[in-house]
């Protein structure tokens, strides 16, 4: 039987994920998923192919107060309601998202840690950050047959959240998320399409918590799962039906 095992989401891009026991997924995915993200003087996005330590930052939002809340490695915490700049432009992805800096302590603070200017944005709406598409799914059985190819033990298996998924799943056949292109995944109350493998960047060769290169790991992909188009590992869906899910509903693969 499939089941959830994880779901995880970082309110602001390529900082610590968040691991949630239950949520909706909307239409454009999870409401609170990645509703801020970094871009740097010149207005590009900002994330962790730039600087890797961002993994190190642990972040918090509640919507139905506006609190959001970023804590630093040193303990160093910056909380509060954001005030907002006037709307601009940036492009996520080849996407244009419109958004609105964060004013006061929030960048110089974020640009001390980053090394560089960097500039916190919030969305004007949510599910608008994400990479290709919104839901990613990945089986907990490919994370451990890609640590057997690296060479670890059970017990040195690689940490999932390395692969920051919006849904990890057990009860699979390791790389059986692959042959469910174009099919319907039933997740508690909602509905979604599998429609394209994730390809994976230098992001997955750091470590999750310290962001620091520590592994090979897409060098390893394509060492077993050769493709000249990308590292392939897990897969991307779009929701079909919102509903709620929670960590271990049964998944139905239609």
């Amino acid at each position: 039987m499939i089941t959830v095992a994880e779901i995880n989401i970082a309110p602001v891009k390529s900082m610590a994920l968040v691991p949630l026991t239950e949520t909706r997924l909307d239409l454009g995915g999870i409401l609170d998923d990645r509703r801020f993200y970094l871009v740097n003087s010149q207005g590009r996005l900002l994330s962790r192919r730039n600087v890797g330590k961002l993994a190190q930052l642990v972040t918090s939002w509640d919507p139905s107060s506006e609190l959001l809340r970023i804590e630093f490695p040193d303990g160093n915490v910056l909380e509060g309601t954001p005030e907002l700049d006037r709307p601009v432009w940036t492009i996520i992805w080849g996407r244009r998202v419109r958004s609105r800096a964060l004013m006061g302590d929030w960048m110089p603070a974020i640009s001390e840690f980053c090394g560089q200017p960097a500039t916190l944005m919030m969305s004007d709406l949510p599910c608008q950050v994400f990479d290709e598409f919104p839901v990613s799914v990945l089986s907990r059985a490919s994370v451990e047959r890609l640590s057997s190819q690296m060479g670890m033990s059970e017990d040195e298996c690689l940490a999932t959240d390395r692969f920051r998924p919006t849904l990890l799943l057990d009860g699979c056949e390791e790389h059986e998320e692959d042959g469910w292109m174009n099919r319907t995944l039933s997740i508690g109350d909602a509905l979604v399409r599998v429609l394209a493998p994730d390809p994976r960047c230098a992001i997955i060769d750091q470590d999750p918590v310290t962001g620091e290169t520590d592994t090979e790991a897409v060098k390893s992909i394509l060492g077993y799962r050769p493709n000249a188009l990308a590292a392939y590992f897990g897969v991307y869906g779009i929701v079909e039906k919102p509903g709620v899910v929670r960590v271990g509903d049964r998944v139905e693969v239609g």
